[in-house]
């Protein structure tokens, strides 16, 4: 079975993550990042992706590795996705860019039908457990 590998950055205020939403995947919100391309290290393929998505630097001073989930890819028919979580704070304002169409603050008690498997059955238990989201 086919495993898609991901780094993602987690960005928190007021105790409640950044997810973002694309035009491909219209109807739910990811974890801020993507996949690492050919030659990256995981820390460049972060600030890559986060430029691309919302407009910002990555404040590096700040960046530390949270953990690395493994659950089902959303929409991707019983695919595998593993996602290496670092947190980290933003240098600028968050804003949808390029493929991004909308962003949003999310915790345990937000809208359920608007965030993907593994964040409802993985990363969010995982962040509420730990005391970085409500």
């Amino acid at each position: 079975m086919g495993m898609i590998r991901k780094m993602a950055l987690a960005v928190f205020k007021d105790r409640k993550l950044l997810q973002v939403r694309t035009k491909k995947e219209k109807d739910v919100f990811y974890t801020l990042g993507g996949k690492i391309e050919e030659g990256e290290s995981e820390i460049e393929c972060l600030k890559r992706e986060v430029k691309e998505e919302i407009g910002c630097q990555i404040d590096e001073s700040s960046l530390k590795f949270l953990t690395e989930f493994e659950d089902v890819a959303h929409g991707k028919g019983g695919l595998l996705v593993n996602i290496r979580m670092y947190e980290g704070k933003l240098i600028g304002v968050p804003r949808p860019s390029s493929e991004i169409v909308e962003i949003g603050w999310f915790d345990t008690g937000s809208d359920k039908k608007n965030l993907s498997v593994i964040a409802l059955r993985t990363i969010f238990p995982w962040l509420k457990k730990h005391g970085y989201i409500n």
